[in-house]
């Protein structure tokens, strides 16, 4: 489980799209010392843009050491379909997806993980979340635990990636830098109060990103079968699940799962099933397959970006 490693700096607009493009030029980039320099970013910027290439699975490194070089960081599969598809992050989806990945990624975004999956208060402040994920890792007996230095900026960048200020402050200078998981609506801040508020109403996420997001916290009940059932019990509950990615209760889970039928195409994704007993039955396909769907309906003009 790794905390850090972003340098305190939450993803900036254009900042996924200027990792892509390098990697797309020359990979080999990312292996100088002044690949920030490349960017038209500082140093640390430049280190956190390679964390966050990985953290959100657009980019990893090759393992093939067979030539002895140095391994080189790589666009996987969803990192050059979202580059051939959204490359300039227009998309919600593409957004979606990408915090999706980090809240099923505790490799390299351990914190995101357990806030989203475990945490589990509506309203607190900060010193609370940092107490709580404390208290996780000493009850885990993790012996290379981080410090607490490390764990509170940690969730600071996490806190400050999502979270909106309310009131919206005037003229901010930082509002440039405003991180884009912000407009999930997932997290509210209140400056008078110094509470942070999570958000667990009913979200307008297309029946493509509710199929990769089953697909990504779910194994199949049975290989080979053209779909396979979830119940939205489960569904809201299960780690790395459509609840916890989405901030949302059984019931407004079955509102976003209704609303994606109605949506899908092909019957993608259907409901059945009656008051307690209510299950998803979701196509049986891969997580890079619903992006492509979810892209296809973009350019069909049946989705649009943000």
């Amino acid at each position: 489980m790794r905390f850090g490693g972003h340098e305190t700096f939450a993803i900036r607009e254009g900042w996924l799209h200027k990792g892509l493009r390098t990697l797309n030029e020359n990979p080999e980039l990312f292996c100088e010392d002044d690949i920030a320099d490349y960017l038209g970013v500082g140093r640390n910027m430049g280190k956190s843009i390679r964390h966050w290439l990985q953290a959100t699975q657009l980019a990893e490194l090759d393992v093939d050491s067979s030539s002895g070089r140095k391994a080189i960081l790589q666009p996987t599969p969803l990192g050059q379909l979202v580059w051939k598809m959204d490359p300039f992050f227009l998309a919600e989806g593409t957004w979606w997806i990408l915090h999706i990945n980090l809240v099923n990624n505790s490799a390299f975004a351990a914190s995101w993980s357990w806030f989203f999956n475990s945490f589990g208060h509506d309203r607190f402040d900060r010193a609370v979340c940092v107490e709580s994920l404390k208290r996780q890792i000493a009850m885990s007996g993790n012996k290379r635990a981080p410090s607490g230095t490390t764990l509170e900026k940690d969730l600071a960048c996490l806190l400050t990636s999502y979270a909106r200020t309310v009131p919206n402050p005037i003229d901010d200078p930082e509002d440039g830098a405003d991180c884009p998981f912000r407009d999930l609506g997932l997290l509210s801040y209140f400056t008078t109060s110094g509470y942070y508020q999570t958000h667990h109403e009913v979200k307008q996420i297309a029946p493509e990103v509710l199929g990769y997001c089953i697909s990504k916290a779910f194994e199949p009940s049975s290989a080979g079968a053209a779909a396979f059932d979830i119940s939205i019990t489960e569904a809201a509950r299960r780690a790395g699940g459509p609840g916890r990615c989405f901030v949302l209760t059984a019931e407004s889970l079955f509102e976003v799962a209704s609303r994606a039928e109605s949506l899908s195409q092909n019957g993608a994704i259907q409901i059945s099933g009656m008051a307690g007993d209510r299950v998803i039955r979701v196509k049986q396909q891969s997580t890079l397959d619903w992006m492509t769907a979810h892209y296809e309906q973009i350019e069909e003009g049946q989705i649009h970006v943000s």
